[in-house]
This record gives C-alpha cells, sequence and structure tokens, in this order.
C-alpha cells in the first residue's frame, strides 16, 4: 500500500511540476516572445528569442527536473508547451516552426540532464549542463533556419556561425549571468534566513499550477 501511494505521489508530483513549469515556459513564449517579435524590437544577437527565451527555458525545465528528479519532464514540459502553440498556429493557420523548436529545446535539455545529472542547478554543473543544452539545440535547428536549397554555401557557412558560436555564446554570457544574479539572491536568503515556506506552499499548490497552464493557453491564443 505505501509502495503504491509513492508511486502514486510521484506521478502527482510529475503531473503538477509540468503543469507548472510548462504553464511557466508558455506564458514566457506567449507574452516575452511576442514583444521580442515585434519590429521596433531591434533583432540583434542581444535582443533575439533564440539568446534570450532559450535560455529562459532551460531554467524553467532545470527548475522542474531539479523538483521531480526526472529527465523526463523536459520532454513533457516540451509536449505541453509545443501544444499550446499548436493550437494557436493550427487556430490561426500560422506556421509550426515555433513548435518544432520548442520539442526540440526540450529533447536538448532532457538529453544534457541525462548526461550531466546536475545536484543543482545553480551551479557550475548546471550551468554546464545549460551550455551543452544550448549547443544541442542549435545544432539541431540550425538546419531548419537555413533554406539550403536556395542558399550558397557561403550563406550557409554564414548562418551556421551566426546561430552556433555567436547567438550560442550570447545565450550561455546570460545563463551564467542570470545564474550569477540567483546564487547571490539565495545566499542573500540564506545569511537573513528568510523563510518562504509559505510562499512555496501556494506556489507548488495543484490548484495554483493547474490555474498556471490555463492562463498560458488563454494567453497564448490571444496574443498568438
Amino acid at each position: 500500500m505505501n509502495e503504491k501511494m509513492t508511486r502514486k505521489q510521484e506521478v502527482l508530483n510529475i503531473l503538477f511540476s509540468v503543469l507548472l513549469f510548462g504553464g511557466l515556459w508558455g506564458l514566457v513564449e506567449a507574452t516575452l516572445g511576442t514583444l521580442l517579435h515585434l519590429p521596433i524590437v531591434h533583432r540583434t544577437m542581444f535582443m533575439s528569442s533564440t539568446t534570450i527565451l532559450v535560455p529562459i527555458a532551460f531554467a524553467l525545465m532545470g527548475a522542474c527536473y531539479k523538483r521531480t528528479e526526472t529527465f523526463r519532464v523536459c520532454l513533457y514540459m516540451g509536449m505541453l508547451a509545443a501544444s499550446m502553440k499548436a493550437i494557436s498556429c493550427l487556430v490561426f493557420k500560422m506556421s509550426f516552426n515555433p513548435c518544432y523548436y520548442i520539442l526540440i529545446e526540450s529533447l536538448a535539455m532532457g538529453v544534457a540532464v541525462l548526461v550531466i545529472r546536475p545536484k543543482k542547478i545553480v551551479s557550475f554543473a548546471g550551468l554546464a549542463t545549460g551550455i551543452l543544452a544550448s549547443t544541442l539545440y542549435l545544432g539541431a535547428s540550425t538546419p531548419l533556419r537555413i533554406h539550403v536549397r536556395t542558399s550558397t554555401a557561403q550563406q550557409v557557412m554564414a548562418n551556421i556561425e551566426k546561430y552556433m558560436f555567436m547567438f550560442n555564446c550570447v545565450a550561455i554570457l546570460y545563463m551564467f549571468a542570470a545564474g550569477a544574479i540567483v546564487y547571490g539572491i539565495l545566499k542573500l536568503v540564506e545569511v537573513k534566513g528568510w523563510n518562504f515556506s509559505k510562499v512555496k506552499e501556494f506556489f507548488y499548490h495543484p490548484a495554483f499550477a493547474g490555474s498556471v497552464a490555463a492562463v498560458a493557453l488563454a494567453v497564448t491564443l490571444i496574443l498568438h
């Protein structure tokens, strides 16, 4: 009986963790993603969906992995976020490319976590996981961004250099900077002895997780 209850609790923990962090990923894709694609935003390597959204996605998947201790949640999160985007693409007859990118991100992070298995996300092992995931993601997704049939060999190589090296390096720098800030905040909380147990209890509540996923779907459809 105890083993069955433990298994049930494990499944529920995975389910609601995926709904929570997958929903947050969907919200980020819908809100910040929409902002980054606006014409007034200067689309350089410093302000692009690749260098900003991808590290955030990896961070959310890392947080979900830490809570569940299974790499499979990365894949589940990817399927949830991609499904939300796919519904929007289907309804408004848009390209499904963003869905493919999301799935590739989740697969890359799942492989990176499986290889490195970091005990803490905010650590050098966590950073190494992000670096590997980013490299795998850009290595797998770059061919989708290149129109090989209509591009010269020089153009293909230029795009590979652009995404695999320049964009990848900027994304890694953002990961390092964000990780350093979070590490500093965690140390401050530890020194001050602040207790956020009530906040965590609310944040990880099943009802809140379900609400986040529902809001993420609604926002995705609204902002499409």
